[in-house]
């Protein structure tokens, strides 16, 4: 097939992914909202309705999302509070980690999502928490929040970078993902995510079908540095930053 036949076929292809992408995104939303009628903790809607909303969009895109370091994972009858802590570089994060991760855990997002018709809704209704950019003053709610959602049996999830990287590289990490840890007496598990900027680029609509490797990484328990939020912050982004370098060189 020559070039431009190649990029036709590709808009075409782009263009019917975008239509199935928000016409799955309305149904499983609204879905989702009827669920939290049964269930208010946000679990149902979370495993029955998050959960095969990322599935079917990762088979719609051609994307292929596995798990790596199941042997880390919690166990499912633990009841200490727990905080994940991933890196970003997609909105396809989102869904990789809906799509394998058998944990209920909460996202906390920016505000902005929550604005979005339906899906923010649906978000809201699941439990998820949103921050305002640069308002310092939201902090004691996030953490009310957290906390609230951590007592729940929920696990808390941290885009711990703030926002999505523009290189691939681990960023600076914010300290709201440690202080809350910290002062929880929570572990924190971190979670290596690859791959996903490679499908969706931060900025853009192009998608590429593609594969997404979510590592779950040792848990970070040692009560000495759980005491710290700078030092907890300084050893997760170690932990994390050496995953992501040794796979980048090993590909």
């Amino acid at each position: 097939m020559s070039r431009p036949l190649k990029a036709l076929a590709y808009r075409v292809w782009l263009t019917f992914v975008h239509i199935y992408v928000l016409l799955m995104t309305a149904i499983f939303s609204t879905w989702s909202i009827m669920l939290f009628l049964f269930d208010s903790s946000g679990r149902a809607t979370h495993f029955y309705g998050a959960q095969p909303w990322a599935r079917v969009l990762l088979w719609g895109c051609r994307v292929k999302a596995e798990l790596e370091g199941m042997e880390n994972l919690p166990s499912p009858d633990r009841t200490e509070p727990l905080v994940l802590v991933c890196n970003h570089t997609s909105m396809f994060d989102i869904l990789a980690l809906l799509a394998r991760l058998p944990v209920d855990f909460k996202f906390v997002v920016k505000a902005e999502l929550g604005k979005v018709p339906l899906w923010g809704y649906a978000m809201k209704k699941a439990g998820y928490i949103f921050v305002q950019r640069g308002s310092g003053g939201q902090a004691g709610v996030l953490m009310r929040q957290a906390v609230e959602r951590i007592k729940g049996g929920s696990a808390v999830l941290f885009f711990a970078e703030g926002t999505r990287s523009a290189d691939g590289r681990l960023g600076e990490f914010k300290r709201g993902a440690f202080v809350l840890a910290s002062q929880a007496g929570a572990d924190v598990l971190p979670i290596a995510i690859e791959g996903a900027a490679s499908v969706l680029a931060p900025k853009s609509f192009q998608i590429h079908p593609g594969h997404i490797t979510v590592r779950v990484l040792p848990v970070v328990d040692d009560p000495a540095v759980k005491k710290s939020s700078r030092k907890l912050m300084a050893e997760v982004h170690q932990v994390l930053s050496d995953s992501l370098e040794h796979e980048r060189l090993a590909a």
